[in-house]
């Protein structure tokens, strides 16, 4: 029963995917799994895993965030800014932090509070933040503090200590999942007319969606920022379409409802892992970007196949547990 229960679930392909990607990943690179090597890759993979996070509280509420690349980039080169003006750590953080529910809380207003469609929504956000990242910091540049960038990119009793804050990461989703508020919302995502005639709050779920997926997205550019140590405007633009990928690969569904953040956090991993696997082996830079492609629309097209397959299984084993009933009464 437990078996099966774990095969069933939403991220058990992206869990398989994932997998799969990190023994392909040491047949590549053996050394992969030791101390400095897990360093590099955890610090390097931290801003992605935590960005996936706010892409997940967007699509469960049956929406989206094509701004996530642009808000990380924006809360970078911003807390690079505050650092050249003499600001200390201890204040970046949750001015950073701000900044990023500030962007939710737009995006929010925008999707719950004026209703205009995600999509559109969030895309024209996403020129917004960009613009305002590249007035802020036209090109690459600015210095974090050492000690601060030095920590993120060490470890402590041998673990990465990228890993050990994506631990408190993980902590704060699991407060979030096991709260009232991740119900009401995968309510919404299911069936918002339904949702709304239950008498939930619709529009306030959806700003609250947004505006904590901003608090991921602030976390995600304060990692990004102590990782890099410095600020660029353009560093996270691929975070937009990744995280989709990795949200979608890890079982979280496009049309709001289902799915898991721990689910998107592996899809994460297996997106990361794909990029690591086709620079590891060497693939040409002109190329890297077609092969990460092509592999990612073949985790895509594994995911959708086997949760059709689960469902059909599922459905399945439904109709015959009635036919039994029936025959017994």
């Amino acid at each position: 029963m437990m078996l099966r229960q774990i095969w069933s679930h939403s991220s058990f392909p992206a869990g398989v995917l994932a997998a799969l990607a990190l023994i392909f990943a040491l047949s590549v690179n053996p050394g992969l799994l030791t101390t400095g090597s897990m360093i590099g890759w955890s610090t390097s993979q931290l801003g992605l895993w935590t960005a996936v996070l706010g892409q997940t509280l967007a699509l469960m509420g049956r929406g989206i965030d094509l701004s996530i690349g642009s808000a990380v980039s924006l809360v970078n080169v911003s807390a690079i800014a505050l650092f050249e003006a003499g600001w200390p750590l201890t204040a970046v953080v949750p001015a950073t932090l701000v900044l990023g529910l500030a962007i939710g809380a737009l995006n929010g207003a925008l999707v719950g509070g004026l209703r205009l469609n995600p999509l559109l929504a969030t895309f024209a956000t996403s020129f917004v933040l960009l613009g305002l990242a590249l007035q802020i910091r036209p090109a690459p540049g600015g210095m974090a503090p050492m000690p601060a960038v030095m920590f993120l990119n060490g470890a402590s009793w041998g673990i990465p200590n990228a890993m050990l804050l994506f631990v408190l990461v993980l902590l704060l989703w699991a407060l979030i999942a096991a709260s009232l508020f991740w119900i009401r919302l995968r309510a919404v995502g299911t069936d918002p007319v339904r949702a709304w005639n239950s008498g939930l709050p619709v529009q306030w779920l959806k700003f609250g969606s947004y505006t904590l997926a901003g608090l991921f997205t602030g976390l995600s550019g304060l990692f990004v920022t102590l990782c890099v140590g410095a600020g660029d405007p353009l560093f996270a633009q691929p975070y937009t379409l990744l995280t989709i990928a990795g949200a979608v690969i890890g079982g979280v569904a496009l049309n709001g409802g289902s799915g898991s953040g721990y689910g998107a956090v592996l899809g994460a991993v297996f997106v990361g892992l794909t990029s690591d696997i086709a620079l590891g082996i060497g693939i040409s830079p002109f190329f890297q970007q077609l092969i990460v492609g092509c592999v990612l629309l073949v985790g895509l097209a594994i995911v959708v196949l086997s949760g059709r397959w689960l469902q059909q299984k599922s459905n399945a084993a439904l109709i015959h547990a009635s036919a039994r009933r029936g025959e017994r009464a």
